[in-house]
């Protein structure tokens, strides 16, 4: 009897939908502050603890980044004129202190090549910029 009553009544189905659950693939904004303290509570990952400087070496850590700052300062105003614009014949090559760079045109393609040369270790690293568009 019970076989028979169940394959005599209506079986009802309909489709399955899914549904992110975090909010970056198109889930509730409102479960983000959730995920977010699961994942925080999960992560045991310390930052490295960096040792503690001194007075006098935070001052000279600052009196060298401003040092620096002056010397690309310099070394930008190099590149333009009074009027702020591009002029690479105010200087190819310019010194800022243990610094050498060297600015290459390219007038076929308007780009602009800066290498720039640790003078006491010998290094360098290359800047490219193509068509310059803006700069004259």
């Amino acid at each position: 009897m019970l076989a028979l009553a169940m394959l005599s009544s209506e079986i009802g189905a309909s489709e399955l939908r899914y549904i992110p659950v975090n909010p970056t693939f198109g889930g509730n904004p409102l479960n983000a502050s959730g995920l977010q303290a699961n994942a925080s509570a999960q992560n045991d990952t310390k930052a490295p603890v960096a040792p503690a400087q001194t007075a006098l070496q935070k001052f000279t850590a600052n009196i060298e980044s401003a040092i620096i700052s002056k010397l690309q300062t310099a070394a930008i105003n190099g590149l333009f004129d009074a009027k702020g614009n591009f002029n690479p014949e105010m200087g190819t090559n310019i010194k800022a202190g243990n610094f050498q760079i060297q600015i290459t045109t390219d007038p076929a393609t308007g780009g602009l090549t800066l290498v720039t040369t640790d003078v006491t270790s010998g290094q360098s690293t290359s800047i490219n910029i193509n068509a310059l568009g803006g700069l004259q």
